[in-house]
């Protein structure tokens, strides 16, 4: 099992929670979660086959399973392409659909309390909606994918601000995707498509960027999730590189995260009752590719230093703790 440290840091990995199946307490195709009290966790899971297996899966850190909740469709509160999701400091819970082009906001039970959005390329109308993160004033910050640009609503859909164009050139995206704020405002957005990771201020205002197209330190292949940490730190989901990449502030590398998995309580109960299963593993030659990441998706920081990352093709969730010295 690899520590990764940095200084005088140390990410350590936790345990995992999750297992692939279509039903019931597992994950399939999960793209994000977002982060509830006293170690709930809200997983929201695209499926890989549209009319089946979308939900956002309610769980614990300690992988208590609540039950979930989420249907496939175009009608009031159903989604064919979800794609992104946060929490506001009432708990409920924002979810983008980049099909039905809007947001949906239920409370946490999974109740429906409001829906809004419409495409298009004007100010305020989205295209392919993605990330989603609140700013300090309780703001929603909406990754507006196809659009190449970000756009700041109040909770109840009304539209604010925008910036962003499509492009290289600084302040420009190609398809952004994911989205943080920092605690003094400072939003991060992944850039897809460039490869980078841009900073930028409170109202949009071009601070610097990072990262270039590769496999090497400070280098991605498709930036998709996005968190930053109570000290700052930012985490930055690198997706068909398979693994998590940690930096300071400024973008400077620090260390990676690129899977340790063991088998969740959930996997272990599912195989002591699967005799024939247990036998598979058990005469299997190499187990060893299956700790690590395979197209992780999203990752969120709790205010205890847990990382969570979302493990998507292996239906679970890989948690790490930061630990400082």
């Amino acid at each position: 099992m690899s520590t990764p440290e940095i200084g005088a840091k140390i990410y350590q990995y936790s345990h995992t929670i999750g297992i692939d199946d279509s039903a019931g307490r597992s994950f399939r195709c999960a793209v994000d979660l977002a982060l509830g009290p006293e170690g709930r966790l809200y997983v929201l899971q695209r499926g890989v086959s549209l009319q089946k297996n979308l939900a956002v899966k309610i769980c614990s850190v300690d992988e208590e399973f609540f039950g979930d909740f989420g249907s496939y469709g175009t009608g009031p509160g159903e989604w064919v392409w979800p794609a992104g999701i946060a929490a506001d400091s009432q708990q409920q819970l924002y979810i983008s659909d980049e099909w039905n082009q809007r947001i949906t906001v239920f409370d946490k039970q999974g109740n429906l309390l409001d829906e809004w959005g419409e495409e298009g390329a004007e100010e305020g109308l989205l295209n392919r909606p993605s990330g989603l993160a609140f700013d300090a004033n309780a703001h929603l910050l909406v990754v507006d994918a196809y659009n190449h640009r970000i756009q700041k609503f109040t909770k109840d859909g009304k539209f604010l601000s925008t910036w962003g164009s499509y492009g290289s050139g600084p302040g420009q995206f190609n398809l952004p995707w994911g989205i943080a704020v920092n605690g003094a405002g400072e939003v991060y957005v992944t850039d897809w498509r460039n490869d980078r990771v841009q900073k930028f201020g409170p109202q949009g205002d071009f601070y610097l960027q990072w990262g270039s197209s590769g496999n090497g330190e400070g280098e991605f292949n498709r930036p998709v999730g996005i968190a930053v940490d109570q000290t700052g730190d930012v985490y930055v989901v690198d997706w068909h590189n398979h693994r998590v990449q940690i930096f300071d502030s400024t973008g400077g590398f620090q260390t990676q995260l690129t899977g340790d998995a063991t088998l969740s309580t959930w996997a272990e109960q599912l195989l002591a009752a699967n005799p024939v299963m247990m036998e598979q593993r058990r005469v299997a030659k190499d187990l060893s590719q299956e700790k690590g990441f395979w197209n992780p998706r999203g990752v969120k920081v709790d205010d205890q230093g847990r990382v969570f990352v979302v493990d998507s093709s292996r239906g679970r969730l890989q948690v790490y703790r930061k630990v400082t010295a």
